[in-house]
C-alpha cells in the first residue's frame, strides 16, 4: 500500500467516525475540493471546466459498504480509483462514448443532454441509497455550495430521505487535520513558492512592474517535473495594493514596497506564503508598519500550541501589532487552514469568533498583513505545521524586511 492509499484510507476512517457521532448514514461531496477529498480524483469537469454538480462522492456509514463514484460516463472512463475501495457509477453526458470493441458491453444508445443534467446525477443517487436500504435515512451534502435547481433536483430524486442536512461544517472538521500524504504536498507547495518568490526576486530592478514580477514567478514553476502550477499570485509594487486579474505594468520606482503572497498547488493542495521587500531603501513609515507587523507574526509563532484556541491566538496577536504602533489595525482574522480550497484560504480560521483549537497535524498559514494608502502592500504569511509539543515553520526565507 503507497502513501497516497493510506491517506485515502485514513479520510475513510475519519469519515465514519463523524458520521457515527452525528448519526449520518450517507455523507455528499458535490463541490471540487470535496469530492477529490473523497474519492481521490480530481475531476476536469469541476477544476478545469468549472462545472458545479457534475459529479458525487459518496461515503457510507456502514463500513461494509464501498464508497460510490457517480460521474458521467466520459469522465467516468478516466477514474483509476481502487475498486476496492470505489464503485464508480455513471450517467449520460453530451459526449458519444462509443464502444466499438465491446470492451464495456456496449455503448449508451439513449438520448444523450445537451450539458449536465443533475436530475441524472441525483437519480443514480437514489437509485444507491435504494439499494443499500437508507434511502429513508440521514444525508449530508454540501447543500449552501449548491445551486437552486440543484437543491430542488436532489429533493425530488431523493423524496424520502428523512432528514437532509448542511456537510460543510464535517468537510471543515475532516479537512482541518492532515494526513502524512497531506502534509508532504503542503511541505512541497511551500517549498515551490518560496524558490519562485527567490528566482523572481533575483530579477526585480528599478523599473520593473508587477505583471514582470509574476512573469517571473511564474517562469519558474515551469522548471518543477511535477506538474506544479501557482494557485495565485497577488503580487504588488508601489502604493497600487488592491487585488487585480490583469497585472499592473506600471514601471517601479526607487522607494517602492513589493509584496509577494503567493501559492503553489501540488497535487490539488496550495501553498499560501508572504513576504515583502523594498527598491531601494524603505521609507520611516514603511520600517515603522513592518515592525508592528513582525511583532505581532513573532507572537503567533511563539505562543501557537496544541489545545490553545484559535481565537486567543487572534487577540494575542493583534494586541502586539497595536501596541507596537499601529494602534487602529484592524483584521477580521490573522490565519486560515491550509489545504484543497481553491479561494487559498478555509476554516478554521485564527479569528476572534473561532471556536476551533489548534490540534496536531494542523498546517495553519499566519499573517499580518497591512494595507495603505500611499504606502502599499506590507505582509508577512508563514505555514506551520501544528505538532505533539509546539509548531513547526515549513517556511525557510527570512522574514526581515530586504532592499533590493
Amino acid at each position: 500500500m503507497n502513501d497516497h492509499q493510506q491517506h485515502l484510507d485514513m479520510i475513510s476512517e475519519r469519515v465514519r467516525r463523524i458520521m457515527d457521532s452525528e448519526n449520518i448514514d450517507a455523507l455528499v461531496a458535490t463541490s471540487s475540493e470535496n469530492f477529490y477529498y473523497l474519492s481521490g480524483h480530481q475531476s476536469a469537469f469541476m477544476y478545469t471546466l468549472r462545472m458545479s454538480e457534475v459529479g458525487l462522492a459518496v461515503h457510507f456509514r456502514d463500513p461494509r459498504r464501498k464508497a460510490v463514484v457517480i460521474m458521467n460516463d466520459f469522465e467516468a472512463a478516466g477514474f483509476a480509483g481502487d475498486p476496492e475501495r470505489y464503485e464508480v457509477r455513471t450517467y449520460p453526458t453530451w459526449v458519444d462514448v462509443d464502444d466499438p470493441l465491446h470492451l464495456k458491453g456496449g455503448s449508451y444508445q439513449g438520448k444523450r443532454p445537451v450539458s449536465p443534467q443533475a436530475e441524472e446525477m441525483f437519480g443514480v443517487l437514489q437509485q444507491v441509497l435504494e439499494e443499500y436500504g437508507i434511502s429513508r435515512g440521514r444525508m449530508a451534502v454540501e447543500l449552501d455550495l449548491m445551486r437552486h435547481s440543484s437543491v430542488l433536483a436532489l429533493r425530488k430524486a431523493c423524496p424520502d430521505i428523512s432528514e437532509l442536512t448542511e456537510a460543510g461544517p464535517i468537510f471543515t472538521r475532516l479537512r482541518a487535520i492532515k494526513t502524512p500524504w497531506e502534509i508532504q504536498q503542503l511541505r512541497r507547495a511551500c517549498a515551490y513558492a518560496e524558490a519562485g518568490v527567490e528566482y523572481a526576486v533575483r530579477e526585480i530592478e528599478p523599473g520593473v512592474s508587477a505583471a514582470g514580477i509574476v512573469d517571473a514567478f511564474r517562469r519558474s514553476l515551469m522548471r518543477n517535473p511535477d506538474g506544479s502550477t501557482p494557485r495565485f499570485h497577488m503580487i504588488s509594487v508601489g502604493d497600487h495594493f488592491a487585488p487585480v486579474q490583469v497585472f499592473d505594468t506600471r514601471p517601479s520606482r526607487p522607494g517602492d514596497v513589493i509584496k509577494f503572497d503567493v501559492g503553489v498547488e501540488v497535487a490539488g493542495y496550495g501553498s499560501d506564503i508572504a513576504r515583502t521587500f523594498v527598491l531601494g531603501e524603505p521609507a520611516d513609515a514603511t520600517k515603522r508598519i513592518y515592525e508592528a507587523l513582525r511583532r505581532g507574526h513573532d507572537r503567533l509563532l511563539q505562543t501557537i500550541e496544541p489545545g490553545m484556541p484559535m481565537k486567543a491566538a487572534f487577540q494575542e496577536g493583534m494586541s502586539v501589532i497595536r501596541a507596537a504602533g499601529l494602534s487602529q489595525y484592524n483584521r477580521g482574522h490573522l490565519g486560515h487552514s491550509a489545504g484543497l480550497s481553491l479561494a487559498a484560504e478555509e476554516g478554521p480560521f485564527i479569528s476572534p469568533s473561532e471556536t476551533a483549537v489548534f490540534e496536531p497535524n494542523m498546517v495553519v498559514c499566519i499573517e499580518t498583513p497591512y494595507y495603505g494608502y500611499g504606502i502599499g502592500a506590507i505582509m508577512i504569511e508563514d505555514m506551520l505545521l501544528i505538532t505533539e509539543n509546539g509548531v513547526e515553520r515549513m517556511n525557510r526565507l527570512s522574514t526581515d524586511l530586504v532592499s533590493l
